[in-house]
């Protein structure tokens, strides 16, 4: 099965992250599918991009079994965070504008994928989690840099030191997500959005884009770098193997 689904048409091009018996959670093949479509769709300068995930869920972060299974989990995790970093930054520089639709579940780096983005919409039964603190790890995908822009410092303290859900509703207040409908309303919302946003001149979101990375995110690729090294540094260490353990024991 292919873990990565694109299409282009009309304009719009659509990135599906293609593993639903796993709610979409990110492996090599997977992050590296959805590099190489990002790449495409900026080479195809398609105006506008969507990701989103396949049954229902958007994404339950990084693959926790293959972690656990992986001989060498430190060279498996610190591989995949940084093919998750080139898409990451491929999406803040793109001249396209990024859109996340969420569904089900955003967890872990699947947060980070969804906080990359231009704009989110999401269903309003959503349930969001960093996760990372639960099996032992720092965030990646750019989640230490957007998700404390955004909250600010104590309320990503809590959202990571707790590991608590949020709602699609907190989600909105807290400015993570720009619209939430009921699940069966995203497909018409996803159209409204991009018929609103196709009205006005697009030949300016390149510029636009690097405007807002200046301002709220300098020293991005340098962040993205230590969040790798972090995390991997963690993933290779004998406690990293009990927290995994633990984990699945509960789940």
């Amino acid at each position: 099965m292919t873990s990565v689904l694109e299409s282009y048409e009309d304009g719009v091009y659509t990135i599906v992250l293609n593993r639903p018996e796993k709610k979409n959670a990110m492996d090599y093949d997977l992050l590296k599918g959805l590099y190489d479509a990002l790449k495409k769709a900026d080479r195809e300068k398609a105006p506008f991009v969507v990701i989103r995930g396949s049954a229902g869920a958007f994404c339950s972060g990084g693959d926790i079994v293959a972690f656990h299974t992986a001989e060498d989990a430190q060279a498996l995790i610190d591989a995949e965070a940084g093919v998750l970093n080139e898409s990451i930054k491929t999406i803040r520089n793109m001249g396209a504008i990024v859109i996340a639709l969420i569904e089900g579940v955003a967890v872990g780096a699947g947060v980070g994928l969804a906080l990359a983005c231009d704009l989110s919409i999401a269903a309003k039964n959503v349930i969001i989690n960093m996760g990372y603190r639960r099996i032992g790890l720092t965030p990646d995908g750019g989640g230490s840099i957007f998700l404390p822009k955004l909250v600010g410092a104590k309320r990503f303290n809590e959202l990571y030191l707790f590991s608590r859900n949020v709602s699609a509703q907190e989600a909105k207040e807290l400015g993570l997500i720009n619209t939430i409908c009921e699940q069966a309303d995203l497909e018409d919302e996803l159209k409204r959005t991009i018929e609103g946003l196709k009205v006005l001149p697009m030949e300016t979101i390149r510029y636009f884009k690097d405007l807002v990375n200046h301002a709220l995110f300098p020293g991005l690729e340098s962040h993205l770098d230590k969040e790798r090294f972090y995390v991997a540094e963690l993933a290779g260490q004998p406690l990293f193997k009990q927290r995994l353990e633990s984990f699945l024991k509960k789940k």
